[in-house]
């Protein structure tokens, strides 16, 4: 499936405080107008396609759409998004892992399919490695939401009826082993309750059905839903991550709920097949971070539920490490829970 749609050329700064010595160590490169190709060519030369590891719809696709609209404009060429959804990410994964490492065919990644992903796989196969980290651009967590019909007003009210109805309420996540899921999966772990996990091959499917009553409860990213939460479809009930969102300050946290430290949230950023040049890496990472530190497009970001990043390479890649060894130990701990 291939959608286009152009935008603006973005412009920013170098990341400050601790990554202010990683940005100083590379921005004597980023000077340079152009990459070199591996062909000898000037990198780009020909149309670049962005690969959506989740269906067309969501929040990571609105996001794509961002990325996508950067890159053309500020690149001068055509750029594509092409989703590849299904198993967790792993379609897209392995597609854009078996690419030529050239700068052509670039993954839209997300800590689904870039972390839990390659946290729960066989050892001697670590997806996480298989990839050149070029910027993380977002942050953002996961929503718990009821619909109104529901009469559950509060995270607080959900755990009281989950808690009088044993495994007789039913929650919708964008599928197994999703943010949202696992999200869901250890917040119900903490308050000792259990509610019947309906998966979705993606997250409009899933909203479609709480809207229609179907299933009471969902989890899934702000940014899908944010009309609908303002719009009273669907009553917001917490946020999974460690403070509240600037768009939306009248949601609570989890933590502030009763459970200290949670603190789960999904990111979402660009990668390249592992072996992409160096000078590659480095015009892409210039052209995001310059992207996304202009202010009309972390408006667009917020707007979404998401947190503007914009890291280096090397930051990316020890978060993408970090997220993998966390989420091995998520895993492991919710491995025999109810699902």
């Amino acid at each position: 499936m291939r959608l286009r749609r152009r935008g603006e050329i973005r412009r920013s700064d170098c990341d400050r405080g601790r990554r202010a010595l990683v940005c100083a160590a590379l921005i004597a490169p980023w000077f340079a107008p152009t990459a070199r190709a591996a062909n000898g060519g000037t990198y780009p030369d020909r149309p670049i396609v962005l690969v959506l590891p989740s269906p067309i719809g969501g929040t990571s696709d609105l996001f794509a759409r961002l990325v996508e609209a950067w890159l053309e404009q500020a690149l001068g060429q055509p750029v594509v998004v092409e989703a590849k959804p299904g198993a967790a990410g792993r379609i897209a994964v392995d597609y854009v892992a078996a690419a030529a490492p050239d700068g052509y065919t670039l993954l839209i990644a997300n800590n689904g399919a870039n972390a839990i992903l390659p946290a729960g796989s066989d050892p001697q196969v670590d997806k996480a490695r298989q990839f050149a980290p070029i910027t993380m651009l977002a942050r953002l967590p996961i929503l718990v939401a009821a619909a109104p019909s529901t009469g559950i007003d509060s995270l607080q009210a959900l755990i009281r009826r989950a808690r009088s109805e044993p495994g007789g309420l039913e929650y919708a996540s964008g599928g197994i082993g999703s943010t949202s899921h696992i999200a869901a999966v250890r917040l119900f772990q903490r308050a000792g309750v259990h509610l019947v996990h309906i998966p979705y091959a993606g997250t409009s499917a899933a909203v479609k059905d709480v809207l229609s009553g179907t299933v009471p409860i969902l989890f899934t990213h702000l940014g899908t839903v944010a009309s609908l939460v303002r719009a009273g479809r669907l009553r917001a009930l917490a946020v999974t991550g460690n403070r509240r969102m600037a768009e939306f300050p009248g949601i609570p946290t989890v933590a502030e709920l009763g459970y200290p430290g949670f603190d789960i949230t999904t990111w979402h950023g660009v990668v390249a097949p592992i072996g992409t040049p160096r000078e590659i890496i480095v015009r892409l990472h210039d052209t995001l971070v310059r992207a996304v530190s202009r202010p009309e497009a972390r408006a667009e970001l917020v707007a979404l539920g998401m947190e503007p990043v914009g890291s280096s390479p090397e930051a990316f890649a020890r978060a993408i490490a970090d997220d993998v060894r966390n989420w091995s130990e998520v895993l492991r701990s919710t491995r025999n829970e109810p699902q």
